[in-house]
Parts: structure tokens; C-alpha cells; sequence
């Protein structure tokens, strides 16, 4: 497995009744006490932790009358879902349980752990090949058992203390290291924020003689679920909910393509929208290869993404919000992604917890990385520089410019997939025959504040459209689709009403031919 990926599997909620138990159990048992929706790959969506303390004391060994870091685990409720869990792992609870060996716990509180969106045990892979009886049976326990060691077992360094810029293994084999960034400790990679700093487990007791003892920590950790998303336009910023330092603004809603709420900005998470939001699957009543994936009610903007189901791959063309484990099921089981096309920064959204889930690149124009919000340490993204850039064989992203610098289509078996780079319009249904200056799409600079674009703008979509054939476009919201043999030409047509009605009637894109015909605008 990569290293990137075991740190953001996502998961849910657990059942918290048999985590004092330190007696085995059947896995039968255990797992029928846990009620997750979670991400079985571990550390995944690593989100703030808490770091090991540091002996500052050269002198003085740490020592300890008999305290062993399991005793802690258990009384730290904080921490009772993944303490839970560990008991269950020999490898890790022996350790645990043993005075003479040194250990850092990577704990992930029982928010982070209800957060997760599979269960621990499970991997969407073994789901793929074996289908919903994988985890039936002796065969099916053996291999949840394996998933769940592998999971509690990359939330634990054989190592303590544990020092700045040391690298070190998990004992699963991953490895970790911490930095101390802008007066934060972090953990890498994944940049996981240190929340807090355990007390030394090990204290002496005056009626007791002191035993030699390694120093243990105890770092608790949050995920990805906990990031703050901006309620008005989606993006996810690489700041906690539990920090105690909220953003005061979103540089996106600032910007005057946008706007902030009368009310100020209001912030969520991924971890607060889930049960209050659900997400909706629809296929395209004209290509059963086509679906779209809304949220409701509405988040953010209120997008649609849009799953192309293609013979080279599934490619995601923009994104919402907010992601399920209904989305994450189905998805995986048409053989998940292997790309994210995202037309402009309106759109990021949680991209980054996407390329986690499901492990694949996301393609975003170069011209608008000033725009992005996160730091991508799992290196998921890949940059358009160039005009045009194959996707995978078929699919052809085009940056047209214009709503941003680096605004994109996609392009696919005759079907252009526009998001709002051109602004599908209500007259767009109108049937045949439509009367003259009728205009299907506008071209915005701001859709929200009703911007238009400078004709030259214009002109640059239209020259970077002009080379591919299309007979369907598909815009960022519900209902924006527009079909027949004739789209192109209406294209064409709308950008030179907008030209023409904002009085340059002598522009040069007046002047442009569709296949050698001359396209009428008359009023």
C-alpha cells in the first residue's frame, strides 16, 4: 500500500460499550459492537493531533512506578473508540501492556473515529473482488482481523521520545515525522496539526522505588471531517474546528466574483453536514455513461459533479462539498476514479478529501493556484499549464479563460461539459423556432453579481472551443444541459449577441463562420 494513502482513510461512528474490555474476544463479536461508517486504510485522513512530550530534562531518566500506557488509554475518554480497538490487537496491546518498551500513540479522538467514512475492517478493493460477503465467514474474519491490525497498528511508533525531524516507522511500516511550522507542531506527512501534548504517563510513587521506564505519549488526532468549509461557496480551508482559531473570512466569498452573506461568513464541516445533507445520484436520461451528484439540501453553491464512466477510466468533472458514504459506495463499485477535473476555484470545494478517498489525481489549471486553500501533501494534484491536456484517451480538458485566467471545459465523445465557464441561460430551452437574438449561453465574469466579460475574453473561449466538435453541453447546475446538432452554432451565436447588445458592433468575433457560414445575429 502507498504511504500517502495511509494516512486518510476515512470512517465513522463506533459503539463505545466494550472498550474498557481488555479480555479477547471472537472478531464475530467485535465487530458486530461497532457501528462504523469508515475508511478500514489507516491514518488517511489524519487531521490535528497531539504530540509526544519532550525530556528537556538531559539528566533525569523518566521513570515510573508500574503505570503502563494502556491504564492511561482507558481512562482517557477522549480517546475510548480507538483504545477500544487497540485491546483487540495483539501486537499493539502487548506493547501496551508492557512497562519495558517505549511507545507513542497516535490516538485518534472519538470524533475523528465517528467521522471516518468506512469501517476500519474494511477495504473497498476486497469489496470489488469478493462483493458483500467479503467479510463473511472464517475467510471474511481473517481478513477483517488483518485490516483492523493494519489500522491500529500505523497509529503507533515503537519510539519515545520521539524527536523533531526524526523519522520513524509506525509499526505497519509507514514512515512519520513531525515539524514544528508557524508555532505548531505537525505531523508528516499529511501536515496534522498537534492539538495538545500528553502529560508523561509515567509518574514515581513515593512509597514505591522508581523502575527505569521509556517515555510514552499519547497524541490525539482529528481528521479531515473536522476542516472548516465556507457555507457559502464550499471550500475547505486548512483550518480545525477544534484550533480555537475560526477564520474570520473566505478569500473565495472576498473576492468580487463572489459575495459574503449579509449575516457574515458561517462555517461548517464535512463532519457537521453529515446527517443533516445527503447526496443524490441521477443518470443522464441520454447516455446512461453520464451521472450527475447533487447535495441536498443545497451546500455551497448548490453544483452538480458530474461522473463520466469512460472506457480508459472514471473521470469526476467538478466537484460539491460534500461527500457520503452512498457516493463513495457507488463510485467504488463502478471502479472508482481515476481522475477529478475541476473547471475553476469556485470548485475546489473538499477536493483534496476526494483524491484521498479514492486515491486519484486532481487536474486543476496553473493559472488559478493562487486560489487553492489547502496544502496538498499527498501531492494529489496535477497543474494544466498548456491550452488543451488529455485527461485519460478520449477526454480532453480546454481552458477557455475568461470566468478565471485558468477556467476549463471538458471535452468527451461530442459532449462539452462547461460548468459555468459559459453560463447556460433560461432561453437556452426555448423549442424551435426561436425567434432571432435569442441567446443560449452568457459568458459572466461574475454570474452572482452579473459581471459580463470584455468581448475579448469572449472571443478567447471561442477560439479555444473552435477546434472540437460538440452536440451537447452540460453546465455546472441542474438543468443546464442543451442537446442537438446545432449547439455549436448557438454557442457562437450567443457570444456574438452578448458583443453585439454591449455595443461593439464592430468586433472581430462578429466576424466568425461556423463550417464556412456565416452565423445571423439580427435583432
Amino acid at each position: 500500500m502507498k504511504a500517502q494513502i495511509l494516512f486518510g482513510y476515512p470512517a465513522a461512528a463506533i459503539c463505545l460499550a466494550l472498550t474498557a474490555s481488555a479480555d479477547s474476544r471472537p472478531l464475530s463479536s467485535f465487530l458486530k459492537s461497532l457501528h462504523i461508517r469508515g475508511n478500514q486504510s489507516p491514518l488517511t485522513n489524519l487531521p490535528n493531533i497531539a504530540m509526544p512530550p519532550i525530556n528537556d530534562d538531559k539528566s533525569s531518566p523518566e521513570i515510573s512506578a508500574g503505570i503502563i500506557i494502556s491504564d492511561v488509554m482507558g481512562k482517557t475518554q477522549d480517546i475510548a473508540i480507538f483504545s477500544g480497538l487497540s485491546r483487540d490487537i495483539d501486537s499493539v496491546s502487548d506493547r501496551l501492556d508492557d512497562a519495558s518498551q517505549n511507545a507513542t500513540v497516535l490516538a485518534p479522538d472519538n470524533g475523528a473515529m465517528r467521522n471516518l467514512p468506512r469501517k476500519p475492517w474494511e477495504d473497498p478493493k476486497e469489496y470489488s473482488a469478493l462483493g458483500d460477503d467479503a467479510y463473511k465467514g472464517e475467510a471474511g474474519e481473517d481478513r477483517a482481523h488483518r485490516n483492523m491490525r493494519r489500522f491500529v497498528e500505523a497509529h503507533i511508533v515503537p519510539e519515545s521520545p520521539w524527536k523533531e525531524h526524526h523519522k520513524v516507522q509506525t509499526l505497519n511500516g509507514n514512515t512519520i515525522w513531525y515539524e514544528s511550522t508557524g508555532g505548531k507542531k505537525m505531523i508528516q506527512p499529511g501536515n496534522i496539526e498537534v492539538l495538545s501534548i500528553a502529560d508523561k504517563v509515567a509518574k514515581p510513587l513515593a512509597s514505591q522505588q522508581p523502575i527505569s521506564r521509556p517515555s510514552t505519549a499519547m497524541i490525539t488526532v482529528v481528521d479531515g471531517q473536522d476542516l472548516l468549509i465556507c457555507n457559502t461557496c464550499g471550500t475547505q480551508f486548512d483550518v480545525s474546528l477544534q484550533s480555537g482559531s475560526p477564520l474570520k473570512s473566505c478569500r473565495i466569498c472576498e473576492d468580487p466574483r463572489q459575495y459574503v452573506p449579509p449575516g457574515g461568513q458561517v462555517w461548517t464541516t464535512l463532519g457537521q453536514l453529515k446527517g443533516k445533507h445527503e447526496n443524490f445520484l441521477e443518470q443522464d436520461p441520454t447516455d446512461e455513461k453520464i451521472l450527475f451528484i447533487t447535495t441536498e439540501p443545497k451546500c455551497g453553491i448548490g453544483e452538480r459533479a458530474i461522473l463520466l464512466q469512460t472506457p480508459n477510466g472514471n473521470v469526476l468533472w467538478d466537484l460539491i462539498a460534500f461527500i457520503d458514504q452512498k457516493t463513495i459506495d457507488f463510485i467504488t463499485s463502478k471502479g472508482g476514479l481515476s481522475a477529478i477535473v475541476i473547471s475553476h476555484p469556485h470548485f475546489y470545494t473538499t477536493h483534496l478529501e476526494w483524491a484521498k478517498i479514492f486515491n486519484c489525481p486532481v487536474y486543476v489549471a496553473t493559472e488559478d493556484k493562487q486560489w487553492l486553500n489547502r496544502f496538498d501533501h499527498l501531492k494529489a494534484r496535477r497543474f494544466i499549464k498548456g491550452p488543451i491536456e488529455t485527461i485519460v484517451p478520449g477526454v480532453t480538458a480546454i481552458k477557455v479563460g475568461g470566468h478565471f485566467d485558468g477556467s476549463m471545459v471538458l471535452h468527451w465523445e461530442k459532449k462539452l461539459f462547461i460548468a459555468d465557464s459559459m453560463y447556460t441561460v433560461p432561453s437556452a430551452g426555448t423549442p424551435s423556432p426561436r425567434q432571432p437574438g435569442t441567446s443560449s449561453y452568457s459568458f459572466m465574469w461574475s454570474i452572482p453579481n452579473m459581471i459580463p466579460l470584455p468581448p475579448s475574453k469572449i472571443e478567447g473561449i471561442w477560439k479555444a472551443l473552435q477546434p472540437f466538435e460538440f452536440e451537447a453541453t452540460y453546465g455546472g447546475f441542474t438543468g443546464q444541459d442543451v442537446r442537438g446538432s446545432d449547439v455549436k452554432k448557438r454557442v457562437l451565436e450567443s457570444m456574438q449577441i452578448q458583443v453585439k447588445s454591449s455595443g461593439h458592433p464592430e468586433h472581430s468575433l462578429l466576424l466568425e463562420k461556423l463550417e464556412g457560414v456565416m452565423v445571423a445575429v439580427e435583432w
